[in-house]
């Protein structure tokens, strides 16, 4: 049988106060998750099982019980980093937004090769993907033009229409 090891919870509020951070939050699902996580340890005192509750590893659990002990309640808001900064500026994406408009059939490929010429930056093609969505560009169809076309096709299909 594995020894159950027992981990000390700080009392930054009782467990009444906790509950009824609990109440008050239960708009905010990330950290009611973690105010029940907490909750249960004060009853339990046992990280595995408290996990086990709330549906996460016990590593996270182990996380979060080290920031409620370091900062109490403010150490239950997620701290998102916000990412890495992007290669190009707002500037460069209306400029690049310029040249993807004056190109016809824009593929991912053309588009990275566009990047790399006027802006000397590597993007993976996933990467593109995402610039491309963010101009608000879309995927369309190919389609198969006619090589015996009239330029003025267009034109003469609506005349025909309107007859």
């Amino acid at each position: 049988m594995v020894a159950v090891v027992r981990k000390k919870i700080e009392e930054h509020m009782s467990l009444k106060e906790v509950k009824d951070e609990i109440k008050k939050r239960k708009i905010d699902a990330t950290v009611l998750r973690r105010l029940i996580f907490v909750k249960t340890m004060f009853e339990n005192d046992d990280v595995q099982i408290a996990s086990e509750i709330v549906g996460v590893a016990p590593s996270t659990g182990y996380e979060w019980l080290k920031r409620w002990n370091e900062e109490g309640i403010g150490g239950l808001s997620p701290k998102f980093a916000g990412g890495k900064p992007s290669k190009l500026s707002e500037e460069d994406f209306k400029i690049l937004d310029k040249l993807f408009e004056n190109t016809s059939n824009l593929t991912t490929d053309i588009a990275q090769e566009i990047i790399k010429i006027n802006f000397r930056v590597r993007y993976s093609e996933r990467q593109v993907q995402r610039i491309l969505r963010k101009l608000n560009y879309t995927y369309t169809k190919p389609y198969m033009i006619y090589a015996k076309m009239p330029d003025d096709a267009e034109d003469q299909l609506q005349k025909k229409r309107w007859k």
